[in-house]
């Protein structure tokens, strides 16, 4: 069964059109038609019906796309493999990482272990901390480093690295100690607070301080990445993990305040896994160690 067929077929019941299916394919729209019937002929039943001037597919083609889905994955797979190993790796790690912990703690960790272990190829995918759990649950990543516990019972969570978090604000270009708020109620009357970019503290330090300052305007913001920048660009201000903010803080993009009004608390890496491969044993090791 030739692969061209079957990655024109899934295409064409993507889009339910054999010109939009070309132009994705960048080919001809009658080469389009030809896979199409070269594959019906090989398979005996027709895999789509006219509607209008779209196709869509027949009970036929709707029973044939799951298997075709699963050999165009199949073989990309052996693709990647085959590219790995031409590139001198023999064993692979697929990590599912949250955001955060890919912009801060994880470059410097992988840039250790891949030195260390040249021979294991890394594949890393970011996902929120509330889809890591889940990711590893399906086997779709080995391992993963998450912002929150897994809600998979049947998974190992570990929690490493405690991470205060702090107040930051935007630097208005003066001196900090003169031209400043004196104080938290003075953010919170002055300027948005920006919230919920982490998983993990912000329904708990909403409480803490609507019962101590009265007005305090909001804006959610789903990102780390994007609270920082919203604050450089003076939006508002935020409470983040120090390890978030580091590089900001030392080029003078923010500045951090300092208060005792509230509790700040402290945020971790949790490990999450089920099943350790030597592989993931041995990147277990490193997180630790740079974490602990």
């Amino acid at each position: 069964m030739n692969i061209n067929w079957i990655k024109t077929f899934v295409a064409a019941a993507s889009y339910e059109n054999f010109r939009e299916t070309a132009e994705k394919l960048y080919l001809a729209q009658p080469t389009v038609t030809v896979h199409i019937q070269q594959l019906e002929k090989q398979i005996g039943s027709k895999l789509f019906m006219k509607s209008g001037r779209r196709v869509v597919l027949s009970e036929a083609g709707r029973q044939f796309l799951p298997h075709a889905k699963e050999m165009m994955e199949q073989y990309e797979q052996s693709l990647r493999h085959m590219n790995g190993w031409r590139q001198g790796y023999h064993h692979k790690l697929a990590l599912a990482v949250s955001p955060l912990i890919a912009a801060t703690v994880l470059p410097s960790v992988l840039q250790q272990f891949m030195k260390a272990y040249p021979s294991i190829e890394v594949v890393v995918k970011v996902s929120e901390s509330n889809e890591i759990g889940g990711m590893v649950a399906r086997n779709v990543a080995d391992f993963g480093l998450s912002r929150m516990q897994s809600v998979e019972t049947h998974l190992k969570c570990e929690q490493i690295g405690a991470d205060p978090i702090v107040l930051v604000v935007p630097h208005d270009g003066g001196d900090a100690e003169t031209s400043l708020p004196l104080s938290l109620n003075d953010f919170c009357t002055q300027l948005t607070l920006l919230t919920h970019n982490h998983p993990d503290y912000w329904d708990d330090l909403l409480v803490e301080l609507r019962s101590k300052y009265e007005g305090i305007r909001t804006m959610v913001v789903s990102q780390v990445h994007i609270t920082k920048r919203f604050i450089e660009e003076g939006l508002g201000y935020s409470f983040l993990p120090r390890s978030s903010v580091q590089r900001e803080l030392f080029e003078g993009r923010m500045l951090q305040v300092d208060t005792r009004e509230i509790r700040l608390p402290e945020v971790h890496t949790y490990l999450v896994y089920h099943h350790l491969s030597n592989e993931a044993v041995k990147f277990k090791e490193f997180i630790e160690r740079n974490l602990q």
